[in-house]
C-alpha cells in the first residue's frame, strides 16, 4: 500500500511539468556565440529542472537534455505547442517530430537483411496531380499483393514503413520509398509493383550511423501539401524505447546521483566535455556527435547527442532481440518510461 502511494506521488510530481516543443524553443546554435555572451547567459538564467530523455532505436542511441516548466508562459514562444511522444499518430511529414520518429522507427525495426525500395510510375499509371489518396491506395494494393505472395510461401505479413513523395514540378512527380523486411525474394517484391518497371530495389546496408542516413533521405523535408498524411507502417513494429530521468551518476555504478542541471553548465561552457560525460553515463555506446542550442528568451539550453552501440555489444543485442522479440532494447529501471503511441498500422 505504501509503495502504491509513493508511485502516485511520483506520477503526480511528473505531471507538474508541461509537454512542449523544446527543440523548436531552443533553436539557436551556441557555436554562434563567443564566450563572453555565454557567461552573460549564465548570469541571467534562472534555476530550473532539466530532464534527460534517452531514446534507444536499434543500435542507435540519442539523448536530449531540456528544461522543464510548469506554465506555458515560461516557454519561449517558438516552442509553445504541446508535443508528446506520440508522433507516430502525426502522419504529416511537415512535422519535424514525425520525421524524427520515422527515422527512429526504421532504426529500431530493420537491418542489413531487409530491403529498401523506391517505387515509381509510368505515364499510364500516374496518379492525378495532388491526389494523395490515389497514391496511398496504390501502395495499399501493393502491400496486399506482397502479403499474398508471402502467404503462399508460408511467411507472415510484411513489416514495413513507407513514405510517399509528390512534387508537381519534379521530373518524377510521384514515387514511394519503402523499407520492408527481407523474408521475401527481392525479385518477387519488385514484381508486385505493377505501376512501372523503373524501380530501385536493394538490400539495406548499415554504416557508422546505422540506417540513419537512409532514413533521413526518406523523410527529408520537401515541398508538401499542408496536412498530407505521407507515411504509413505495418502493424507489430516495435516503438523506439524512450526513458526520461532527472539525475545521473558521474559514472555508471559509481558515486551519488546528481541532477541533470548540474551537468549542463559544464557541457555548455566546454562542449568537448559532452563526449566525456556521455562516456561515463553510457559506457556501452560510442559517441557520434552533439549540439548545444539556446534561447535568449530565458537563457536556457537544449542539448542533443547521438551515440551508437559498440561493436562488441551489437551481436549480443541482436541475438537477444531475436530470442526475445518483445523485450525492450533498453532497461527502463525505476525511471519514467514513455512510449510513442498512435496508429496501429495499416490493414
Amino acid at each position: 500500500m505504501e509503495k502504491k502511494g509513493q508511485e502516485r506521488k511520483r506520477k503526480k510530481r511528473g505531471m507538474q511539468f508541461i509537454p512542449y516543443d523544446y527543440e523548436a524553443a531552443y533553436n539557436k546554435a551556441l557555436t554562434d556565440l563567443n564566450e563572453w555572451f555565454v557567461e552573460q547567459m549564465f548570469s541571467h538564467g534562472k534555476k530550473v529542472v532539466y530532464a534527460l530523455k534517452e531514446i534507444t532505436a536499434g543500435e542507435q542511441f540519442e539523448i536530449e537534455i531540456y528544461p522543464q516548466f510548469r506554465k506555458m508562459d515560461d516557454v519561449p514562444k517558438e516552442g509553445q505547442r504541446v508535443v508528446k511522444d506520440n508522433s507516430k499518430a502525426q502522419k504529416n511529414l511537415n512535422d519535424k517530430n514525425a520525421r524524427k520518429y520515422v527515422e527512429r522507427l526504421i532504426n529500431q525495426n530493420f537491418g542489413d537483411r531487409d530491403i529498401w525500395l523506391t517505387l515509381t510510375y509510368d505515364d499510364d499509371h500516374l496518379p492525378p496531380d495532388g491526389d494523395i489518396d490515389a497514391a496511398i491506395k496504390n501502395m495499399q494494393n501493393y502491400i496486399r499483393r506482397v502479403n499474398y505472395q508471402r502467404k503462399k510461401r508460408g511467411l507472415p505479413n510484411a513489416k514495413y514503413v513507407y513514405v510517399t513523395e509528390y512534387n508537381e514540378e519534379a521530373e518524377i512527380r510521384w514515387h514511394h520509398h519503402i523499407v520492408m523486411d527481407g523474408a521475401l525474394d527481392m525479385d518477387v517484391v519488385e514484381k508486385c509493383w505493377n505501376q512501372s518497371s523503373r524501380n530501385e530495389v536493394r538490400r539495406l546496408q548499415k554504416d557508422e550511423n546505422g540506417l540513419t542516413g537512409m532514413s533521413r533521405y526518406m523523410v527529408k523535408e520537401k515541398k508538401r501539401i499542408k496536412s498530407e498524411k505521407r507515411w504509413n507502417s505495418s502493424q507489430g513494429l516495435q516503438d523506439p524505447n524512450v526513458k526520461v530521468v532527472h539525475s545521473k551518476q558521474q559514472e555508471r555504478g559509481k558515486g551519488s546521483y546528481k541532477p541533470i542541471g548540474k551537468y549542463v553548465d559544464g557541457m555548455v561552457k566546454n562542449q568537448d566535455t559532452i563526449r566525456e560525460v556521455l562516456a561515463g553515463w553510457y559506457p556501452e555506446f560510442d559517441f557520434t556527435d552533439a549540439g548545444v542550442y539556446y534561447n535568449d528568451f530565458n537563457y536556457m539550453f537544449y542539448i542533443n547527442a547521438r551515440m551508437r552501440r559498440k561493436k562488441d555489444n551489437e551481436k549480443a543485442t541482436e541475438e537477444k532481440a531475436r530470442a526475445h522479440p518483445d523485450d525492450s532494447a533498453f532497461d527502463s529501471g525505476d525511471s519514467d518510461r514513455l512510449h510513442a503511441h498512435g496508429s496501429s498500422g495499416e490493414k
